[in-house]
């Protein structure tokens, strides 16, 4: 599909049941919500869950604040103890993602999970949720085989980045839309490779440009400073950064540098949330917080993307982004 291509909230639910997830009949699927979640999507999954003949729970739990969004009610714990399939749906709250309970069933390869987290129903359906995800999938097994065989990332930008981090190569993760077996977590829209920077060894400086996940899109770009794996400065005179400097200062473990990301989705608007930015082609996060889903060990109740727009990246002496462009 085209960038100016829009799926019907049924279309995009058909797409992530019978493609991307390949659900079937005899699973068991949890669809997480919370009081913000998209009725329009909610009611098009029940719809395409009928349709297969899958079993399925509605778990609604509270919409959350920027200081917990990561928290996952006991009661929804305890029920995808029990689940083949999550499709996380919540819109203020990372949970379905970055809860530790999600973490611990991918790891014991009990569930596996759609990502649908903090997302509009303008992401849903249309720009990168419309991408051909064969291709997507095939330019992220390319990086990815770069990045394992890499021990540093380099990330610069003009607008004033330059941050340096040996990276856990050993624990990159291809996300780009498919997610048939227990134990992986894709997203819609999708098409990213990322991992975390070994712990406490991140130092530079990045600049905060495009949107971010929780703060929005800044108004002006944020400067962060970062030593030993902290982030120890965020510069920047509009409100965003003053939310950013908030949550820094008083939700434990949120100035962890969690997570570098490349995004490869060529449909994804440039325009979008950063959901959608993030997964742009050519477009790099940097997320600050949790990082257990990366195979660390610092956990916080926030995860927070913050994108880098037009950068180019170096994984040791390969260029693998140059201002914006994927070389692989």
């Amino acid at each position: 599909m085209s960038r100016n291509q829009k799926l019907l909230p049924r279309q995009a639910a058909e797409k992530i049941a019978n493609e991307l997830m390949a659900i079937k009949a005899t699973e068991l699927v949890a669809i997480m919500c919370d009081e913000d979640s998209p009725p329009e999507m909610i009611a098009a999954l029940q719809a395409a869950m009928r349709d297969i003949g899958a079993e399925y729970a509605i778990l609604l739990q509270p919409s959350r604040a920027a200081a917990n969004k990561n928290m996952m009610t006991p009661v929804i714990e305890h029920g995808l103890e029990r689940a083949d399939v999550l499709i996380g749906l919540t819109k203020s709250s990372g949970a379905p993602v970055y809860a530790a309970k999600v973490k611990e069933l991918l790891a014991a390869r009990r569930l596996r999970v759609m990502s649908l987290a903090m997302r509009d129903l303008d992401t849903l359906t249309t720009g990168g949720a419309t991408a051909d995800y064969d291709s997507v999938k095939e330019s992220g097994d390319a990086l990815a085989e770069i990045w394992r065989n890499s021990r540093e990332m380099h990330i610069t930008s003009e607008a004033g980045t330059d941050i340096k981090a040996p990276i856990a190569f050993d624990d990159v993760i291809v996300e780009c839309g498919y997610v048939h077996e227990a134990g992986y977590m894709a997203g819609l829209p999708d098409g990213e490779v990322s991992s975390r920077p070994v712990e406490g060894a991140a130092n530079g400086v990045f600049v905060v440009d495009g949107p971010a996940a929780i703060i929005g899109k800044p108004d002006s770009p944020i400067r962060i400073r970062v030593e030993m794996g902290k982030v120890v400065g965020v510069e920047g005179d509009c409100p965003q950064a003053d939310e950013l400097r908030e949550i820094l200062s008083t939700v434990p473990n949120a100035d962890n540098i969690a997570e570098f990301g490349i995004g490869l989705n060529p449909a994804s608007r440039p325009d979008g949330i950063f959901q959608e930015v993030k997964k742009r082609r050519g477009q790099v996060h940097i997320a600050v917080g949790d990082n257990l889903y990366y195979g660390g060990t610092v956990q916080s109740n926030v995860h927070i993307d913050l994108v880098l727009l037009d950068p180019t990246v170096y994984l040791d002496d390969r260029l693998v982004v140059d201002g914006g462009r994927v070389k692989t």
